[in-house]
């Protein structure tokens, strides 16, 4: 059985997501030695020429698969610390990576999660069709965590983080992914029976409750993939250094001030994009 991890970048002109696919994957294929491949689009690709990386991109990559761009219908605040701007979001087509992986099991993450360890291997033998990661642990604590980072709604239906997924090309994953689909073009009804916002489509309560409903409408974290550890975008990279520790700048209070911390050999999802990008040369050395 071939493995492998699978990304999708789809750039908007305020988030450059080629780029850090590139670090993301680069990272992925460092630490735990498995081919990586990108779902990417003709504009991204044309856009990683132009730039002078797509020669990064074709050394890294097992296969860089072109597909459609995906529609962008919405939009989403993102905070750079205590600033925010509104940008496309396109995220839509990630119940496609059934079809489109070209491994027996995939790992699929986020273009801005990075893995600095081999604990993801841990996970590529276990007996189960699809894994999913079931919590995310924040990098400063409990207090940043509200309930809707925890179940979708007052339905109580829990959220699961689909930053990352494992799963065997098999008959039940391709009903689970079917699912996922349905549940995305149908989601103001999933919505109106679940109780969640529908105003933004997100990929965490699709595959929540694809899963919670293909498991017999039970929540069962056996064979979960390990909590997603997070930086919030109100956070900053200060720096990084070139034996891969991370200095981050953490909003305590979601206010004014901030706490340093540091983290090395640990995997973790950064999503303040445009810190990553400011950054990104310093990332793309650790690759």
């Amino acid at each position: 059985m071939n493995k492998g991890v699978l990304l999708f970048a789809h750039n908007s002109r305020q988030i450059d997501y080629a780029r850090m696919a590139i670090v993301s994957g680069g990272l992925a294929k460092k630490h735990l030695k498995v081919p990586v491949s990108l779902v990417t689009d003709d504009s991204t690709v044309a856009w990683m020429k132009d730039s002078k990386i797509y020669a990064t991109a074709l050394e890294l990559f097992d296969k860089i698969i072109c597909v459609q761009r995906p529609e962008t219908v919405q939009q989403r605040s993102l905070h750079d610390g205590n600033e925010r701007i509104v940008a496309p979001f396109n995220n839509s087509n990630r119940p496609s990576v059934y079809d489109l992986t070209p491994y027996d099991r995939t790992l699929l993450i986020d273009s801005d999660y990075f893995i600095f360890s081999n604990n993801l291997n841990n996970y590529w033998n276990v007996d189960s069709d699809i894994l999913i990661s079931p919590q995310y642990n924040d990098i400063v604590g409990k207090q940043r965590i509200g309930y809707h980072d925890v179940y979708i709604s007052d339905t109580g239906v829990k959220l699961l983080w689909a930053t990352t997924v494992m799963f065997t090309k098999n008959e039940k994953s391709k009903i689970f992914f079917d699912l996922v689909e349905h549940i995305r073009q149908n989601y103001t009804k999933f919505a109106d029976i679940f109780r969640f916002d529908n105003r933004i489509y997100r990929n965490d309560i699709s595959f929540s409750l694809a899963r919670h409903i293909l498991y017999g409408f039970e929540t069962d974290d056996d064979y979960s993939l390990p909590p997603v550890l997070s930086s919030i975008d109100r956070d900053l990279i200060y720096d990084v250094d070139k034996d891969g520790k991370i200095i981050l700048l953490c909003n305590n209070n979601l206010a004014d001030s901030f706490t340093a911390a540091s983290l090395k050999g640990k995997d973790i999802h950064i999503m303040n994009k445009a810190s990553i990008t400011r950054n990104i040369d310093k990332l793309m050395e650790l690759i």
